[in-house]
């Protein structure tokens, strides 16, 4: 009998033995509608993480900056007051997602790189900045926008080397 009871035993645990399966995955409703940029350059990388990686909403600094402006220009004196003002429109022209070129002031164009943070840096090219306006000219500087809400301005400050000195000056871009 105890022989017997052991084959039923190993019968009923063979029998209720099945392979594991995994559970069904738990369905989240807010990640499925949330999506979110995953490419670090641009200014809105992970806003609204968790969620769905989706690069096709990021949005990069150029974006921003890229435009036709008002270049309010103040010439400053060594003490740091206004000497001069100067305005001209100007265009910031998208190369890529960071690269812009400004173009419309004496007949140059200024490369310039902006960042996810809203800064922009004109790029040095030649000892000390770019060719700006003549021959003997260069120009170095940096700018920022105040903040991503903020579409309509940004400031530039920036220096001039010249054969006849050194010139501060601080300028304000309006978008048009």
């Amino acid at each position: 009998m105890r022989k017997y009871l052991s084959y039923i035993i190993l019968l009923l645990f063979a029998v209720s033995c099945r392979p594991y399966q995994d559970p069904a995955p738990i369905s989240e409703p807010r990640l499925q509608d949330s999506r979110y940029c995953n490419d670090p350059a641009a200014i809105n990388y992970n806003w609204n993480f968790p969620g769905i990686p989706d690069n096709s909403i990021c949005f990069y600094p150029a974006d921003v900056f890229a435009g036709n402006y008002l270049w309010r220009d103040t010439v400053l004196n060594d003490n740091l007051t206004a000497r001069s003002f100067d305005s001209t429109y100007v265009t910031l022209q998208k190369i890529d997602t960071v690269g812009l070129k400004l173009s419309g002031k004496c007949g140059y164009e200024i490369n310039i790189t902006a960042d996810r943070f809203l800064t922009l840096i004109i790029d040095s090219i030649a000892g000390n900045g770019q060719l700006f306006c003549r021959n003997t000219d260069t120009i170095i500087g940096t700018g920022i926008k105040s903040s991503i809400t903020d579409t309509t301005t940004f400031t530039l400050n920036y220096t001039i080397h010249s054969d006849t000195g050194i010139s501060n000056h601080k300028a304000l871009f309006i978008k048009q």
